[in-house]
């Protein structure tokens, strides 16, 4: 393995780092907003049959494509200075992050 190329695996490394904060910071915040601070049973139960569960999960899938676009930014710039079966490689996470 090249230098280069680990550089990239680091960096990608990173981005997935960065990604898995981002959704459970967005997870834990919500569940922080329904658990924490005192209520009632009902008031809780209501908070949470309340809740925009939609949006929610809409948020913590956009987690996981911010993630894969910002993989397939360095997958790109990875095949194009790349070669042989590394550009090869690169090429085929380029896709698989399309």
């Amino acid at each position: 393995m090249t230098p280069k190329m680990k550089g990239y695996l680091d960096r990608i490394e990173s981005k997935v780092a960065l990604g898995n904060l981002l959704a459970t910071s967005v997870a834990s915040s919500q569940f922080i907003e329904l658990f924490s601070g005192r209520m009632s049973a009902g008031k809780r139960l209501k908070a949470i049959s309340e809740h925009d569960w939609d949006l929610f999960g809409e948020v913590m899938m956009s987690s996981h494509i911010i993630t894969k676009n910002e993989v397939n930014k360095v997958a790109d710039e990875a095949r194009l200075f790349s070669s042989g079966k590394e550009a090869k490689f690169w090429g085929c996470v380029y896709d698989a992050t399309r």
